[in-house]
């Protein structure tokens, strides 16, 4: 009797063990954060390079060289370190920003969980072999514009999403420290080394150096600002609309496809600077059109419309004349047009 009561404690005692360790494990798996596939990279606008001395967002180090705004504010820049890992919750940088001769410092927070919501809602993708499938992103890029600004954007294929803004400090690196480090690592605090930087032609573009002018403090800021529009496109004898990508001047991305492009619903969004659409027309034959924006013309044409309603509801309107080998630009609301004269229009 005393043998049976003995192995009934030890099976009791055997059962409970487990069933805590089973609730423990799925305590465990619920407080996982999720991971994803990216890499961190660095972007500057261009006339205004940046190299960071020693910086991470998260586990993604920023320390990549010398960035110089190829591609434009909010493009993807060189990049190290592309894994699966957890999105960064904290930004901890020093760089050095070759046109004001300075070096600043950041530690803050960045919004964890706008990254989470961002990277798990993801996008359609455009490739129709890949069956219109959601995808998500694969890079965070971090921007650094002259005062110290910091933004943060989300970027994947056709897409890019501001996560957030940031301020650095100025910030003197110790003597010693400098003192520390080999020959190569001391270059971005030698003042012929950041003289030669800007006055590369590889670097800065020769019109910035003949044509000197203060830096605009504050212009980057001013980008983030954002109306709520959308694109329409107006095709001749029943041509039909394919797709639209456009790029934002807050470094933000954007491509309308398929039901997308069937709703064409108003959203916020900065400034485009520039627009490129496809269409058939009506014996199924593609064209297509890249629009880049005058961005004092554009601004002004925003300004203007959205003076005394910061609300209203506007259309970019892009209109293919007959031949499909030209297209006008309008920003309209209600009876309100303002016609942009200064676009570039390449045809396709």
């Amino acid at each position: 009797m005393k043998t049976i009561k003995t192995l009934a404690l030890a099976l009791f005692i055997t059962i409970t063990g487990s069933c805590k360790k089973k609730e423990n494990n799925n305590m465990n798996t619920q407080n996982t954060e999720p991971e994803f596939e990216w890499e961190a990279t660095c972007n500057s606008p261009i006339g205004y390079p940046i190299e960071v001395y020693r910086g991470y967002i998260g586990e993604g180090s920023l320390t990549n060289g010398l960035s110089a705004g190829e591609g434009g504010w909010g493009a993807n820049g060189r990049s190290f370190g592309r894994g699966v890992k957890p999105l960064p919750k904290e930004l901890s940088c020093i760089w050095v920003s070759y046109a004001e001769d300075c070096m600043y410092k950041i530690d803050c927070p960045v919004d964890y969980n706008k990254l989470v919501a961002v990277f798990e809602e993801g996008y359609q993708s455009s490739v129709k072999k890949l069956g219109y499938k959601k995808i998500t992103y694969d890079a965070i890029i971090v921007g650094f514009a002259p005062g110290g600004v910091v933004v943060v954007w989300a970027s994947g294929p056709g897409r890019t999403v501001e996560i957030g803004r940031y301020k650095g400090e100025k910030y003197e690196v110790p003597q010693e420290q400098i003192d520390k480090l080999d020959a190569s690592g001391r270059t971005i605090f030698d003042p012929k080394f950041r003289k030669m930087i800007m006055t590369s032609p590889n670097i800065i573009p020769i019109e910035m150096q003949n044509n000197p002018k203060p830096i605009p403090y504050g212009l980057w800021d001013s980008y983030r600002t954002r109306y709520n529009w959308r694109p329409v496109f107006k095709v001749q004898l029943e041509g039909t609309i394919r797709s639209t990508y456009f790029e934002m001047i807050n470094g933000e991305k954007e491509k309308l496809f398929d039901i997308a492009l069937k709703e064409n619903k108003y959203e916020k969004r900065a400034r485009p600077i520039m627009v490129d659409f496809g269409w058939y027309d009506n014996k199924k034959k593609g064209f297509a059109a890249e629009i880049i924006f005058d961005e004092l013309e554009i601004k002004a044409a925003f300004d203007s419309m959205y003076n005394e309603n910061k609300d209203l509801q506007t259309e970019l309107v892009f209109t293919v004349n007959h031949s499909n080998n030209y297209v006008t630009v309008l920003l309209k609301s209600g009876d309100k047009e303002i016609r942009f004269i200064k676009t570039k229009v390449n045809m396709y």
